[in-house]
């Protein structure tokens, strides 16, 4: 039940209202190609972070190169694609991220 919550409360961060640029920066997360196979064998995925840290105003842009769909706070992010998410709420979060053996992924978002 806390986990679920987590990550409602993280999906909640990262929600958008709307596709206007804020301006801030953009903090990305480029899954690799063989992610999820890498993930199956217990192994990290280089250049997938453990940890975020961003600002109110910025986005959070994650590409998924590989074969595999992804899910990344809520969301699904199907291979070749990218999602754009707008960070909202200040907050320390845990949400999902199945690039990561553990399934989690901490999001630092300050004011």
């Amino acid at each position: 039940m806390l986990a679920t919550i987590a990550v409602a409360a993280a999906a909640a961060v990262v929600a958008g209202c709307g596709g206007d640029d804020t301006g801030g920066e953009t903090v990305r997360i480029d899954i690799p190609p063989n992610a999820s196979k890498l993930v199956a064998q217990g192994k990290n995925v280089p250049g997938v972070p453990d940890r975020i840290v961003g600002t109110v105003g910025d986005t959070l842009v994650i590409d998924n190169r590989d074969s595999s769909t992804q899910f990344v706070a809520g969301y699904s992010i199907s291979p070749g694609q990218s999602l754009k998410i707008p960070l909202n709420r200040a907050g320390d979060y845990e949400t999902n991220c199945s690039a990561h053996e553990d399934r989690s992924l901490r999001m630092s978002i300050s004011e």
